[in-house]
């Protein structure tokens, strides 16, 4: 879709990025939200705010509504002997395109334009914990399984 733009988020967008959230968790997810909407709009600008050297969005606007975004996890690693310089991974957070631009190629443009900022960066591994959906997407554009990622659940 060519009047779909992919931009880096600014900090005007946080409002629309956290309802693009709600939408996915609370309106579709059927999550039971802890704070109000107002709340989590400020919730997210707080964060946006707080972290920039660690996360970065970009979003997709259309017609000057953002109607889609994705985030990226950027990790510091400690140097190695032959890399003794900054060392990072990274991780995709919270890809979501508003239903009315869905199956138009948006996700991948999100996605891509992620990519293109690990690269940027030097980054060593870029991992994504993908829905059943998203899996497709993502092991075309490179992503593929590794033996050796283990994850461990919070205790209860």
């Amino acid at each position: 879709m060519d009047d779909v733009v992919i931009r880096a988020s600014r900090p005007d967008d946080m409002p629309a990025v956290a309802d693009l959230r709600w939408r996915w968790s609370v309106d579709e997810g059927g999550a039971t939200p802890a704070a109000t909407r107002d709340e989590y709009r400020d919730a997210m600008r707080a964060f946006a705010q707080q972290h920039p050297d660690t996360h970065r969005c970009v979003v997709a606007e259309h017609d000057g509504r953002v109607l889609g975004m994705a985030w990226l996890g950027l990790v510091a690693r400690p140097p190695t002997p032959d890399r003794p310089g900054l060392r990072l991974t990274a991780d995709v957070q919270t890809v979501y395109v508003h239903p009315d631009l869905r199956g138009q190629g948006v996700a991948k443009r999100l996605v891509t334009a992620l990519l293109d900022v690990t690269d940027e960066l030097g980054v060593e591994r870029t991992s994504v914990h993908s829905s059943v959906e998203g899996e497709t997407l993502y092991r075309r554009l490179g992503f593929g399984d590794a033996r050796l990622l283990l994850q461990r659940p919070p205790e209860d």
